[in-house]
């Protein structure tokens, strides 16, 4: 049977490349055609950049002739969130409203990285508007369906990107995480996706949701290519991914993560474990009552998000609500009520919380837990349905959003599929600056 090209893992490609089998224009090329060949192809992407997608190929094409090598991700395939800028288009991050603002100049520190690596960018994928919702819909430019079950939503806000590799329209993505939004779609989707450190990879010339919180990541089909695509975010030279420590000890808690648990995937869940524990890792079952404060402050003060997106579009919302999701309106209006010392008191709050958090962990490795609670929605379900909208928004960011306060990395990885074939997401959390130990967790679960 021919090779599938866009089935291709970014590693598969880059071999491809090397022993020429295949070439970058040719690959783009298909690449392209399956994004106009499939029934949500025009939901995934907001905008396809062909012209800059052929021509970024053709450069590493003829770099590659002249034998320069930039690494792993020269010529290779890649999307864009709607809020990353990329000269000459507008970062409109799943808005009508800022889809009126002026194309970008240049490119966002990360993209020019990308660009440096080699890479090739099809397009800037669809996303939540202003990226604040973890289901994924959007009533501007649509809702694509989770790659597993086109029903179901693809988890958001990077819901395009999540969409794109899981299908086959793109080999890598970019991503944007706040509250869980490159867990949440990578879960969904049944790929690999790692929220990064706060600050560790540059968020200029991004559109802000939370200044405060927004972090980039990359999403990828094998642990092994988003590590390269890390690499590459992150400015560093590309290395193989140091393997996981033959013993760890895991903290699995029973405190909030394991709330309103679905019964599938709590059965995923416990395989996951098990498997860690097969493989002689230490795992332990325990409360984790720092975990629960997390919430508790967004409770008290609200959110980071709801005070900062008020802040920052305040104009837009009180101007043009009407031309906004209104789910999204409704609860950025909810923030817009809070006084700026509950904000103080946020911040004061996450601060004694991060001081207070790993330390008492000593001797953990990592935190491990169900990406999210439940197996996604059906669109139909929550577009028609305020209040199921607004449930199962809550549910599906609960899992993720503590780790965002706590400012470490985290990534979601497959852990295992239901009966029906959905995936369900494993979280593994480390300490600030140690993606690499969360990817190499990550990768005991490569193929699940």
């Amino acid at each position: 049977m021919p090779e599938t090209i866009t089935a291709l893992t970014l590693g598969q490609l880059a071999q491809r490349y090397r022993d020429g089998a295949l070439d970058p224009v040719g690959v783009t090329e298909a690449y392209l055609d399956a994004i106009a060949a499939h029934p949500d192809g025009a939901k995934v992407y907001r905008v396809v950049t062909a012209e800059r997608a052929l021509r970024q190929a053709r450069a590493a094409q003829r770099l590659f002739e002249r034998g320069v090598d930039l690494g792993p991700l020269q010529g290779v395939p890649l999307a864009i969130k709607d809020l990353v800028d990329t000269a000459g288009e507008v970062s409109a991050s799943g808005s009508k409203v800022l889809a009126e603002r002026p194309p970008a100049a240049q490119d966002a520190p990360v993209a020019a990285r990308l660009d440096a690596a080699g890479t090739v960018f099809l397009g800037r994928t669809n996303m939540t508007e202003l990226a604040y919702s973890g289901l994924g819909l959007n009533p501007h430019y649509g809702t694509p369906g989770a790659a597993p079950d086109r029903e179901r939503v693809p988890g958001g806000s990077s819901s395009g990107s999540g969409v794109a590799v899981a299908s086959g329209l793109a080999a890598v993505a970019v991503g944007s995480d706040t509250g869980g939004s490159v867990r949440i779609p990578a879960a969904v989707n049944g790929v690999v996706g790692l929220k990064t450190t706060d600050g560790r990879i540059p968020t200029e010339g991004c559109v802000p949701l939370s200044t405060t919180l927004d972090t980039l990541g990359p999403m990828a089909r094998t642990v092994d290519d988003a590590w390269a695509l890390y690499l590459a975010m992150a400015a560093e030279p590309h290395r193989p991914l140091a393997p996981a420590p033959r013993r760890l000890t895991l903290l699995a808690p029973t405190t909030l993560v394991l709330d309103e648990l679905d019964e599938q995937v709590a059965a995923g869940y416990e395989a996951a474990l098990a498997r860690l524990e097969g493989l002689g890792h230490e795992v332990r079952r325990e409360p984790l009552p720092l975990l629960a404060e997390a919430p508790a402050l967004y409770e008290r003060y609200g959110s980071f998000a709801g005070h900062e997106v008020w802040a920052l579009y305040e104009e837009e919302f009180t101007t043009r609500g009407a031309e906004i999701d209104p789910r999204v309106v409704q609860r950025v209006l909810l923030g817009s009520r809070r006084l700026s010392a509950d904000y103080l008191r946020l911040v004061y709050g996450r601060a004694a919380l991060r001081r207070r958090f790993w330390p008492e962990l000593a001797g953990v490795d990592a935190v491990v837990a169900p990406t999210i609670p439940r197996l996604p929605p059906r669109i139909a379900e929550v577009e028609s349905d305020d209040a199921a909208y607004h449930e199962a928004n809550r549910l599906i960011l609960r899992n993720t959003a503590p780790f965002n306060v706590l400012a470490s990395p985290a990534a979601s990885v497959t852990a295992a599929r239901t009966p029906g074939g959905l995936p369900v997401g494993l979280m593994i959390a480390t300490r600030p600056g140690e993606e690499e130990l969360a990817l190499a967790i990550a990768k005991l679960f490569d193929g699940c």
